[in-house]
């Protein structure tokens, strides 16, 4: 009778063992995922491929501003959907609805069709933002493995970086010759994207991290963003800069292409500004160390704007542009760390989610203004803008936390 039990008890460990090894598989996978879905030729062209088709700067900044609208109105509902019905359910849809958007792209010939196909889009962006990150994490917890988390997501970081650079170039490449063949190329990415989500494993949702309904849902992620407000000023200061740099980093290729370039330049100079980013997220633990989070949190306040300035001020454009790449790179893995050591596990997910919606309620406002001052003034006077809500915003938000650090010594 005992061998006959031990011999039971050894089928259900290798079973659990299987099951374990199924659920860690997600994690491999998810490298691959990520460095898939960083191929997308569409992220380094879509700005001149709108231009091309007779669309104005306004009329792109409103394509924008949509995309954000979409995103900070479905934040909360499609984590619902992966909350109560899962992860990877969540992501296989979400990549469905980036392959239409692409289709959809293709086809249009004028705005309210490219503003179905940036909704789509969004959407697709939504059902991965939470998803992907929480899927990640309960495999991780499923498998007792929850401490390398954070060794985890730098590594995903590498393979999307990677893969983004390859992008830049390719994208432009292929855009010298067709911007379709370009989309189209993209959406067969989505499409294996796709096929790798599909052969996920879903983790074991508890139910304490599901809600009985999406107001109920919409209710406890305000109750612990407000429980955790201390965190603000830190997400402030990091997405009022990203908004600044984004918006510059998408104008930039139509500041170019009037300055001469063609599309595969664009993209090899575009390419080069992740090279730099890439790089300085690699050293960027050493340096904080070197000077420490005080003067971290006062350069971080003054350099942006004033990289802005000179830009604005100066031909030096291409050089600025890969110095603001390399202080982007470094305020998103400091403060990015800065942020997540302030946040209970928890509430993770649905503070980080309020975070990527401060990003969409600012890019709303912003880049369709950026658009407008381009077509109507010029790009030196757009990006002048830019430094100068940069300087203000930024110096603002450093000397809120560097009050709020004095107090806690």
């Amino acid at each position: 009778m005992s061998l006959w039990k031990a011999k039971l008890s050894g089928c259900l460990n290798m079973k659990g063992s299987e099951e374990m090894s199924k659920i860690y598989n997600n994690i491999k996978k998810n490298y691959f995922f990520q460095f898939i879905r960083g191929t997308s030729l569409s992220e380094a062209i879509w700005v001149l491929f709108l231009a091309s088709r007779g669309m104005s700067l306004i009329e792109i900044g409103l394509m924008e501003s949509i995309f954000h609208t979409t995103g900070m109105l479905m934040e909360i509902p499609t984590g619902f959907i992966a909350d109560q019905y899962g992860r990877r359910i969540s992501r296989v849809i979400g990549r469905l609805f980036a392959f239409i958007s692409c289709v959809v792209m293709i086809a249009s010939r004028d705005f309210w069709g490219f503003a179905i196909g940036f909704i789509l889009n969004s959407l697709s962006y939504s059902l991965e933002s939470g998803a992907g990150d929480a899927l990640v994490y309960d495999s991780l917890v499923q498998c007792g493995r929850e401490d390398e988390y954070m060794k985890v997501r730098g590594r995903e970081e590498i393979c999307f970086q990677s893969a983004h650079i390859i992008s830049l170039v390719a994208g432009g490449a292929v855009a010298t010759f067709s911007f379709e063949l370009a989309y189209a190329i993209t959406a067969l990415i989505h499409l294996t994207a796709l096929g790798i989500s599909m052969s996920m494993e879903e983790p074991v949702i508890s139910e304490k991290q599901k809600a009985d309904s999406i107001f109920q849902h919409m209710n406890e992620s305000l109750k612990a963003v407000w429980a955790n407000r201390n965190v603000l000023p830190y997400i402030f200061h990091l997405e009022i800069f990203s908004v600044c740099f984004m918006t510059l980093y998408f104008y930039f290729q139509n500041f170019m292409k009037s300055k001469g370039y063609l599309e595969y330049q664009i993209g090899i100079l575009l390419a080069a500004t992740s090279v730099m980013g890439a790089l300085m997220s690699l050293v960027s633990y050493r340096i904080e160390k070197w000077i420490g989070k005080r003067k971290v949190i006062l350069l971080t306040g003054l350099l942006p704007g004033l990289m802005f300035l000179i830009l604005a001020l100066t031909s030096a454009e291409p050089v600025l542009m890969m110095l603001l790449s390399a202080l982007e790179g470094f305020m998103f893995v400091i403060f990015g760390d800065y942020i997540n050591k302030l946040i209970p596990s928890e509430y993770r997910a649905t503070i980080l989610s309020f975070e990527a919606m401060i990003y969409s309620v600012a890019m709303i406002a912003f880049f369709p203004i950026i658009g407008a001052v381009s077509e109507n003034y010029s790009f030196k006077t757009a990006f002048s803008i830019i430094a100068g809500v940069s300087l203000a915003t930024g110096c603002l938000t450093a000397a809120v936390l560097l009050k709020k650090d004095k107090e806690q010594i």
